[in-house]
């Protein structure tokens, strides 16, 4: 048990007193809101340091004592604290370690994005395909989307009824959404297509190429729209602005260029990098430009005049990535120096530390609500951020392999992490809410359910008490909705908190695909159901057999 009273030697004089934190008033001198002050100031300091050591528990593998120990940072201070969501996240791990993965591209994960309402996932790959998903269940809604070469990036039509696609078969082509099927010709290129974009009214697509090409298509008759931007480099960037009025490129010359659509001509003073431009989007609003280069600044600018508006924003290496929050009111850039940075948008000043990685950092986003950053690296981990404080909100996210894609869904409730190994994992989002006070109980529960942490004896009473609380309740809150899903029996959870998915109708998904990796995870899944390990051990036994023959 802290005391909130620092005791310190008494000596003769007022100038020998020393306090332990900062300067000792006397207790007499302060009013009752003033003590109340500091007493809460220490302890939500206290809370901070509980939470970092829990973090710092948890990436050693301690997860019962960092349980433990984020229950007593919630009790110091219930709200505003990044300890409800690293005990979500435990808590969940701890449960039933399972969450929805998206099986069957065979070489690298390239890119991923959801249709507006998040009910669909797009993803591109080395493996010459794109392939369309249900983003609840994880199934394939239709045949892989084929090309002759990589797929370097696909996204979703604004009525999600097609996909377009753009390759290094030098092509991007649309798709039919319900039937998977190519919709007309292809629209080409004499090198690799490297980004692509629909328009905000989805009749124009806009494509980038290796062989300096911008240019902009008729998205029903994929015949060109207006004669082509011409590069001496890649065009690696190429974004319409949200009244699709204008579009930006962003190119290997160091240039980006602002094409007005309705007078049908570039506008005058382009906006100059010494190197690559990686990265060049409007704001939200319409009202900026943000671009991201080699030369190792971003940079913000005004859309109508092509000014700077703020000093530029600088790392260490090459920023590969850099986004505005919803609002534009923030931005966060992603760099090969091993960090991603937030940044005021209004003055170029940075407002958190650095958010560090052991790699190159490739890609950074905001969640919808602006509340946090995804960030995916090179060191074959995605991260989540607090974007107010700059603290880790989770432990590493690891995959085999560098991680291309972080992506949260529309509503920010999950992220999508892709990567090169290949894998396609989705990760359930804390609650923005307050947690409940029950919040810091189960997870002192929680840290005495392992045979690794006997020197604390839980409450079973006040648990049973809470167990049966939250199974009646017919509240519709996040937090008490992970209660449910919590206190569930396993055969009929959901295979995480937020999904409608229940455990046994996943393994029998993977079940029904059958090849060695679904079976392995499915076996993973199922240690408590005999049943559903009877099925899973005759089709390996089956695959043993084929092989051996």
């Amino acid at each position: 048990m802290r005391s909130s009273t620092i005791k310190a030697p008494l000596k003769k004089g007022l100038g020998n007193v020393v306090a332990v934190m900062g300067l000792l008033v006397f207790p007499c001198a302060l009013t009752a809101e003033d003590s109340r002050s500091v007493i809460e100031s220490r302890e939500s300091n206290q809370a901070r340091l509980d939470f970092l050591h829990a973090l710092n528990l948890a990436q050693e593998g301690s997860k019962p004592e960092a349980l433990r120990v984020l229950a007593e940072s919630l009790r110091l201070r219930p709200q505003g604290n990044p300890a409800s969501a690293l005990a979500f996240e435990l808590l969940t791990e701890l449960r039933t370690n399972s969450r929805l993965l998206l099986r069957g591209h065979r070489d690298a994960v390239l890119y991923a994005a959801y249709n507006s309402d998040g009910s669909k996932i797009v993803t591109a790959s080395a493996d010459h395909t794109a392939r369309i998903w249900d983003a609840r269940t994880g199934r394939q809604l239709t045949p892989p989307l084929q090309h002759d070469d990589d797929v370097l990036m696909a996204e979703f039509s604004p009525n999600g009824a097609f996909v377009v696609t753009a390759s290094e078969d030098h092509t991007a082509r649309v798709w039919d959404v319900h039937t998977g099927g190519a919709v007309g010709v292809p629209m080409q290129a004499t090198n690799a297509i490297r980004y692509v974009k629909f328009s905000p009214d989805g009749r124009l697509i806009a494509t980038g190429a290796d062989d300096g090409q911008a240019r902009l298509w008729d998205a029903g008759t994929r015949l060109p729209a207006s004669p082509p931007i011409r590069y001496r480099g890649a065009v690696f960037s190429i974004n319409f602005c949200p009244d699709g009025s204008r579009v930006v490129t962003g190119t290997a010359d160091g240039v980006a260029d602002i094409l007005d659509l309705q007078a049908n001509r570039l506008l005058p003073n382009p906006l100059k990098h010494e190197n690559n431009i990686f990265t060049a989007v409007f704001s939200p609003d319409g009202r900026s430009i943000l671009t991201a280069s080699a030369d190792r600044t971003a940079r913000v600018w005004d859309a109508k005049t092509g000014q700077p508006r703020v000093l530029p924003l600088r790392h260490g290496h090459w920023i590969t990535s850099a986004a505005f929050n919803h609002d534009a009111s923030r931005i966060v850039t992603a760099s090969w120096d091993h960090t991603a940075r937030i940044w005021d948008a209004q003055t170029g000043q940075p407002v958190t530390p650095a958010l560090q990685h052991a790699e190159a950092v490739v890609a950074a986003v905001f969640s919808p609500d602006g509340r946090l950053v995804a960030t995916a690296s090179r060191d074959h981990t995605a991260r989540i951020w607090d974007a107010n404080s700059g603290e880790p909100l989770s432990l590493p996210w690891r995959t085999g392999a560098e991680v291309t894609t972080a992506v949260f869904s529309p509503s920010g409730a999950s992220l999508l992490v892709a990567s090169k190994d290949p894998s396609i994992q989705i990760f359930d989002m804390p609650s923005p809410e307050p947690p409940p006070v029950w919040l810091a109980d189960l997870a002192e529960f929680a840290a005495t359910q392992t045979r690794y942490d006997q020197s604390h004896s839980p409450d079973l009473a006040k648990i049973r008490l809470l167990h049966a609380q939250l199974l009646a309740s017919m509240a519709k809150g996040p937090w008490e909705a992970f209660g449910r899903w919590y206190f569930a029996e396993s055969d009929l959870r959901a295979i995480s908190p937020w999904s409608t998915l229940s455990l046994e109708k996943y393994v029998e998904s993977l079940i029904a695909l059958g090849d060695k990796d679904s079976l392995d995870y499915a076996s993973s899944l199922a240690q408590d159901h005999p049943a559903w390990m009877t099925k899973i051990v005759q089709l390996r036994t089956r695959h043993e057999q084929q092989h051996i023959n």
